[in-house]
């Protein structure tokens, strides 16, 4: 029978990480309050709803963590890792280009789809459903294919993907996050067998765990799990500081008073920055006392 129990090798860092992602919804997302957009601050709806999915990728990581399943707490960082780089890349933005560029990827993605769908039917029209009208559905795909890219036409956006691997060279930093987050994540994203030999478990001395073994679903991994954590608080700590940077440098009005109050008090930015830094410190102290 599956082990329920909670995994967590240091409760104290997930219940950290916990508390911050709260205060993040609450004091900077404003979780349940109207929030009106006028004038240029389309970069500020966009980055305010990456950022509450960030939120939720980093709640649904921690969960896993809890639970002793880092391989699938892996693949949420690594989404978390994405959705940081959009955060990064359109809170550093200077004429409202690369959040207009990032508005429009879904069209961009429409456009592959749609034509992929269209090989796949051509590819297997043999295997085709008699009920599936192949000429109908062609057609409606070229329709959605011109639409789209008369739309990208039309605002002057290039039809191509933002790639992760793009986004990802903004810095060092990032660059090399996406290099170790992709090479290993891919491993177990696509089961590699040097990561699914963690579910076989040794029974009987003399024989390894790939002669005779039981399925061992609760098995854990201290290393694993440090590394899926620190993914996705550096994850959490970049996209807040790519946004409190841009409020502080750029618009350091909304920390000011108005008729309705202030939008953003900045205690509540300084208080989040801090506690994660706290929260770094805590991993690397946690870490140094395995090695030690």
């Amino acid at each position: 029978m599956r082990n329920n129990q909670t995994a967590s090798f240091y409760p104290n860092l997930t219940d950290m990480l916990k508390a911050i992602i709260n205060d993040i919804a609450e004091n900077i997302l404003k979780e349940g309050q109207p929030i009106v957009i006028v004038g240029d601050y389309s970069w500020y709806r966009e980055v305010l709803s990456l950022f509450a999915k960030q939120v939720n990728l980093c709640d649904s990581c921690i969960l896993l963590l809890e639970n002793g399943m880092e391989q699938e707490a892996y693949l949420l960082a690594r989404s978390q890792f994405n959705n940081m780089l959009w955060i990064k890349y359109i809170c550093s933005d200077t004429d409202n280009e690369k959040v207009k560029e990032y508005f429009y990827q879904s069209h961009i993605s429409q456009i592959r789809n749609s034509s992929s769908f269209k090989k796949m039917l051509e590819d297997f029209e043999g295997e085709l459903d008699e009920r599936f009208d192949k000429e109908s559905m062609m057609l409606s795909l070229d329709s959605s294919i011109e639409e789209n890219k008369e739309i990208l036409r039309r605002e002057n956006i290039p039809n191509k993907v933002k790639t992760v691997a793009e986004l990802s060279r903004q810095d060092g930093t990032a660059f090399g996050m996406y290099i170790t987050l992709y090479n290993e994540g891919s491993k177990f994203e696509h089961s590699e067998i040097s990561k699914t030999k963690k579910y076989r478990k040794k029974v009987i001395d003399g024989y390894t765990e790939d002669q005779v073994f039981t399925i061992d679903l609760g098995s854990s991994n201290k290393d694993e799990w440090f590394t899926v954590f620190r993914y996705s608080l550096m994850c959490v700590f970049f996209a807040f500081s790519s946004l409190y940077e841009r409020i502080k440098t750029r618009e350091n009005h909304l920390f000011d008073e108005s008729p309705n109050g202030k939008i953003y008090l900045r205690e509540s930015f300084e208080q989040i920055h801090l506690k994660l830094f706290c929260c770094m410190q805590m991993i690397e102290k946690a870490e140094q006392n395995i090695e030690e």
